[in-house]
């Protein structure tokens, strides 16, 4: 029997086990990979007997650590030329890469925070003022997951102090968007899958930063056409086939900008809210596997 197998990075988690689960229960065989297993060793011989792999890790800093050793696993693998990449590792690199993000959704006339790949504190001031910002803006780093990277900065002094290293930490500034919705910040969450909105949520914060990751809660969404319309445009810009498209809506103009994609996005803020894209993402799988 053919294997699809679900590649992770540190960790698994619930989103790995239900995906996997769901796989299973249409009758095909699931095989997970976890990279941190101390018993995985990895040479140039390394090989899977496997159709598909489904990625749910890319490149991105997570504790400290810029998970390289993933990137460099899947592009071991992509060197076969033999396996069926769901999201291709282009789209993982779109996603990935928060200032390739924002230029990819730019050409498609997405609206995004303004956006620019600094080198210092000089830049970081050239920016602002050649796009008439003032404070707060956002300093983040391209590479990074689950917010850890994102700092908001209120002055000159601090803006110097996240920046002394960005020429070596590929380091973007952005416009702050205000999206806060009176003591709380909500954003919002649409799943993509194959050309397709399967669901969305928000996300409530007590601060500007919404993760799922770092604690914070879910709330249903009403989908409009509009959400919707973004969103596929989104994953479309990417070329990505399963997508988190994050949006949030600008409180000066009442419009909708894009945050960034994710092309392993977690599952659990669906299954709180009784959505089963699980399902609809094991099926997508094997219909990939069964073409």
């Amino acid at each position: 029997m053919i294997i699809i197998i679900t590649i992770v990075c540190a960790e698994g988690g619930s989103s790995i086990e239900h995906l996997k689960k769901s796989i299973e229960q249409l009758g095909e065989k699931a095989e997970v990979i976890y990279l941190a297993n101390e018993m995985l060793q990895i040479d140039t011989n390394y090989y899977l007997d496997s159709d598909i792999i489904h990625s749910r890790c890319g490149i991105g800093e997570y504790n400290n650590k810029l998970t390289l050793y993933s990137w460099q696993f899947l592009n071991l693998l992509d060197g076969e030329n033999k396996y069926r990449f769901v999201n291709s590792l282009k789209s993982m690199y779109n996603s990935s890469d928060k200032f390739k993000t924002a230029k990819l959704l730019n050409k498609k006339n997405i609206k995004t925070p303004k956006t620019g790949l600094i080198r210092d504190y000089n830049d970081g001031l050239l920016f602002m003022k050649k796009n008439n910002l003032s404070y707060p803006i956002i300093i983040k780093k391209c590479f990074s997951k689950c917010g850890v990277s994102v700092k908001l900065v209120n002055n000159n002094e601090e803006l110097k102090n996240c920046t002394k290293e960005a020429i070596w930490n590929g380091t973007i500034i952005q416009e702050y968007i205000d999206f806060k919705d009176n003591n709380t910040y909500k954003d919002i969450r649409i799943l993509v899958v194959n050309g397709e909105v399967v669901g969305g949520y928000k996300r409530v914060s007590s601060n500007f930063i919404t993760n799922l990751h770092q604690g914070n809660t879910v709330e249903f969404l009403n989908l409009n056409n509009e959400l919707k319309e973004i969103a596929l445009k989104s994953a479309d810009a990417i070329n990505g086939e399963i997508v988190g498209v994050d949006i949030l809506k600008n409180n000066k103009n009442n419009e909708y900008y894009v945050l960034e994609t994710n092309t392993s996005p977690g599952t659990k803020g669906f299954r709180e809210l009784g959505i089963d894209v699980d399902k609809i993402i094991a099926k997508y799988l094997v219909d990939c596997k069964k073409r």
